[in-house]
């Protein structure tokens, strides 16, 4: 078959691959002058590895991108690791990421320690997520983990990732975080660009075509004279369908600051901000994840969090959200001096990011075939109630490619 995918980002080119494994001609266009996406990165001249655009790891239990990864020939480059978890909470930073962290944290006495320990456990173990999008998070958490546990850990979080819409989202996607994290975390050398290029690479041998800079306006545009006998679409639902029922999707922003010095100097990779006021919901340093001589000895920070597309962040110059950003970081490292250590920075936004998953979601997610006889939608708001990520991207891919065989 002749087959057009709309989107070089991971679902698209996992597709291409499959599909141009099976012998089907894919052409897959990308508006972007670059594929992969939000798991694309960048590289400085200096620098050996590539970064992404918007941080990105695997877990142990992202079962398909690892053999996605292995079969690509890549296995022996992905490496995992234990990098530290913590919180920012009433101007402190608490490690947050094991048994023991927990146990000895100064935010909750002994009982409430306990159970948080034996909710968390709960929720791993627990197989059924139906029963839990009848319920929203911020009423479930409460009565599974205690008020106490429940205003510090993940009142802050919900609020700050889903902002006007946190009441609406669904435990079942709690749970799901909760369900497929890992202590370790794993990481490509070279960056996950290394896989956006051998998935490119890998297309191309097997005959696919992929053109940079073409947006597709119109299904109609593009399958003239039905050129095409399938399409594949991985853009937004709402960008397919604008009067669609599903709820807005939230933007991602990140401020990557390349810096001369560490920033969160007890080795924190990533930080969870838990006090309100802050404009941003996490603060990942990437060089306390991956060594700094990968990027020429520079420290990597991204600054960052999820807004609605319609948020002024989108409108403001790099300049602008950093100098709003500043007061807070001095919050959290107030001997760090800017100034002398910064080197550059970048912005990276993206208006398409986050799904917003109310309860009862399950009944709302639209299918893969389209009301358009074979065109066929597959998009970060179908995995529910899996959260977005690589992982969740290749299995897509994987699925789309199989249904429309």
């Amino acid at each position: 078959m002749k087959i057009a995918i709309i989107g070089a980002g991971i679902t698209g080119l996992t597709a291409g691959y499959r599909l141009t494994s099976q012998k089907h001609q894919v052409t897959i266009f990308e508006k972007n002058d670059f594929a992969g996406g939000l798991a694309s990165g960048f590289k400085q001249k200096n620098w050996d590895w590539s970064l992404e655009f918007f941080y990105h790891h695997l877990f142990t239990t992202d079962q398909n991108a690892i053999k996605l990864i292995n079969e690509l020939g890549l296995g022996d480059q992905l490496k995992f690791s234990r990098p530290k978890t913590s919180i920012y909470y009433e101007d402190k930073i608490s490690r947050f990421d094991s048994p023991a962290s927990i146990l000895f944290s100064p935010l909750l006495n002994y009982p409430q320690k306990i159970r948080t320990g034996l909710a968390t456990i709960f929720l791993k173990v627990y197989p059924d997520w139906h029963s839990l999008e009848k319920i929203t998070a911020v009423k479930f958490l409460p009565k599974l983990y205690g008020r106490k546990a429940y205003q510090i850990l993940w009142k802050p979080l919900i609020k700050a990732k889903f902002g006007s819409f946190s009441d609406q989202i669904s435990a079942a996607w709690f749970w799901a975080r909760i369900k497929k994290r890992s202590f370790q975390l794993g990481y490509l050398d070279g960056g996950f660009q290394v896989l956006i290029d051998k998935l490119e690479e890998k297309i191309k041998e097997n005959g696919g075509k992929i053109y940079l800079n073409q947006e597709i306006a119109r299904i109609n545009d593009l399958n003239h004279n039905n050129k095409y006998d399938q399409i594949v679409l991985t853009v937004p639902t709402s960008i397919f369908s604008p009067k669609t029922k599903l709820p807005p999707m939230l933007g991602a922003l990140n401020m990557i600051l390349v810096l001369k010095e560490k920033f969160l100097i007890d080795n924190t990779y990533w930080l969870n901000i838990n006090d309100p006021g802050y404009p941003f919901v996490s603060v990942v340093e990437q060089t306390n994840f991956i060594d700094p001589k990968y990027y020429g000895g520079n420290h990597i920070l991204y600054v960052g969090g999820y807004y609605p597309a319609n948020h002024r962040f989108f409108k403001m110059t790099k300049e602008e959200i950093f100098k709003e950003f500043l007061p807070f970081l001095k919050k959290i490292n107030p001997d760090y001096n800017f100034k002398l250590k910064i080197e550059n920075f970048k912005l990276s936004s993206n208006k398409y990011a986050q799904p917003i998953t109310p309860t009862n979601y399950s009944r709302i997610i639209p299918p893969h075939q389209t009301s358009i006889p074979n065109v066929y939608l597959a998009n970060m708001q179908q995995i529910y109630p899996w959260d977005r990520g690589i992982n969740y991207a290749v299995e897509l891919g994987e699925k789309i490619a199989k249904f429309i065989e």
